[in-house]
């Protein structure tokens, strides 16, 4: 099963009671003769059902032949996960710790599981029909140099140049001279700036020819001629309502 088939599954599920921290195993990858795959899960905002898909997307995988061992990389939407042999014979999924470069990598899939459905879930929210493009968090990405404080923020992201681009451009738009002065503008990992930006990071597969803009408590998703309109109770839309409550 691809992944945009097991993702279309993720989008049906319903959040169900959320998961204590466990430990969950697949269940179905011996049977062709393959090590079964442990994954850590504490954040108890994760559904029963993401961790669930989770693990199928790892069980479809290895049914479809592919092969996985220690010390491999798997990439789950955005995220990079590696993969470790366990000494009781499991294949353990790591993910970075998101607070450092060098990446380190821990014993969760938190973030991954988190991460993938918060950037489905916004692109979900639209009325228009678009699907969720998946940059990596190895690519680059340009930012204004005063990304890190800036409040008024435009997101705009083009077909990327190669593989190393994710296409995403970080304007502070209170900076209306600097915005035309290259020398105001940096390239960074979309991991760094996950890192000084943690709030960003359900915007990142946004697809292509679309742009974020945040002020504040206001989100809104721009397309080539004028705003997107947001589903109501989607995603987005809650969270638009919920920051005006607290503004």
């Amino acid at each position: 099963m691809s992944l945009r088939s097991l993702l279309s599954s993720l989008g049906k599920s319903k959040p169900t009671e959320p998961q204590v921290e466990a430990v969950h195993t697949t269940q179905g990858c011996q049977r062709f003769g393959h090590p079964e795959f442990r994954i850590r899960v504490s954040n108890k905002a994760i559904p029963d059902a993401d961790i669930a898909w989770f693990l199928h997307f790892l069980e479809s995988r290895v049914a479809e032949g592919e092969k996985f061992s220690g010390d491999q990389s798997l990439q789950v939407g955005w995220m990079y996960t590696k993969i470790e042999e366990t000494d009781d014979g499991f294949l353990r999924i790591t993910e970075p710790d998101m607070q450092q470069i060098p990446v380190r990598f821990i014993d969760s899939v938190d973030s991954t599981l988190m991460h993938l459905r918060n950037q489905k879930d916004v692109v979900e929210s639209l009325v228009a029909e678009v699907a969720p493009e998946f940059p990596s968090l190895q690519n680059s990405v340009v930012v204004h140099v005063d990304y890190k404080s800036a409040s008024r923020i435009l997101l705009t992201r083009a077909e990327p140049d190669d593989a190393n681009d994710s296409g995403w451009w970080f304007t502070d738009l209170d900076d209306k001279e600097g915005a035309q002065d290259p020398s105001r503008f940096t390239k960074t990992s979309l991991y760094q700036l996950a890192i000084d930006r943690p709030e960003l990071v359900k915007f990142f597969a946004v697809p292509a020819e679309l742009r974020v803009y945040i002020k504040g408590p206001v989100i809104a998703v721009l397309g080539p001629e004028s705003e997107i309109e947001q589903k109501p109770g989607s995603y987005l839309s809650e969270l638009n309502r919920a920051g005006q409550d607290r503004a």
